[in-house]
């Protein structure tokens, strides 16, 4: 019996004392007896207008130092894109500092394709002696700023047409384009029909309005239709079914 509880007692220290070691292991990257660094900033979103833009992310550290500290990224082969499309900075952190940044600046505008999303992965490349804490990349998802001033208004009606009409104000208040400029009144048709107005608008705000002089919006009863704003892939306005006697939508273009 004695045997049984001088096992069971060594059983019980030896685990304690493996569970001191796991715990000061995890630890010790935190208690300043080792250096670790790596990404605060995992993953950012980054539209480029024409004049370029810069992304900032942050790094964290383990333990400060006296004098600023740097260090190397490099890029990762599952990136796309091209590297003219970006220049990237210095990882630097400052001296007494646990935090610091890095900038990647954004540009080459007018090769970038519309409408199509690029990623920039920059992995960490540390010197020997310097762990890992947090992420060791960081990644950027990028792509050009639409310019887009051509608009498509495309309202698929209910069975009532000639209950429709619709304006866009400018920013004074003035209406700029109509239903009228497109024939309104539309006519009645059973099922309904497909409306479609294209124009152009100039860089500014402005707000959409579509009315129903009866006041169930597109829908009638039976026939539930829908519109929709667009210029190229940005959707400005959209709605659908009964919105009563009319619906309003502020936007922009270009800005």
């Amino acid at each position: 019996m004695k045997n049984i509880k001088l096992i069971l007692a060594s059983l019980l220290v030896m685990a304690f004392l493996s569970c001191d070691q796991e715990d000061a292991n995890v630890n010790n990257i935190y208690d300043g007896s080792q250096i670790g660094v790596g990404f605060l900033t995992t993953a950012t979103s980054v539209v480029i207008p024409e004049e370029g833009v810069t992304a900032t992310v942050v790094v964290q550290s383990t333990t400060t130092a006296t004098e600023a500290r740097s260090y190397n990224v490099t890029v990762d082969d599952a990136s796309t894109g091209s590297s003219a499309d970006y220049s990237i900075g210095t990882l630097s952190i400052p001296a007494g500092s646990y935090e610091g940044t890095m900038d990647v600046t954004f540009g080459n505008f007018d090769n970038l394709p519309e409408a199509v999303a690029f990623e920039l992965i920059l992995n960490l490349d540390l010197p020997a002696g310097v762990s890992v804490v947090g992420s060791s990349s960081t990644s950027f998802n990028y792509l050009k700023k639409l310019i887009c001033n051509d608009l498509t208004l495309t309202i698929n009606e209910d069975g009532f047409g000639s209950e429709r009409d619709w304006d866009i104000k400018d920013a004074s208040g003035a209406i700029v384009v109509s239903c009228a400029d497109f024939g309104c009144p539309f006519s009645d048709v059973t099922g309904g029909e497909q409306n479609v107005a294209n124009f152009n608008l100039p860089d500014g705000c402005y707000t959409f309005t579509i009315y129903d002089s009866f006041g169930d919006g597109l829908f009638d009863g039976n026939v539930t239709g829908d519109y929709s704003l667009t210029c190229s892939i940005i959707t400005h306005a959209s709605g659908e079914g009964n919105f009563g006697g009319s619906e309003t939508t502020s936007f922009c273009v270009n800005l």
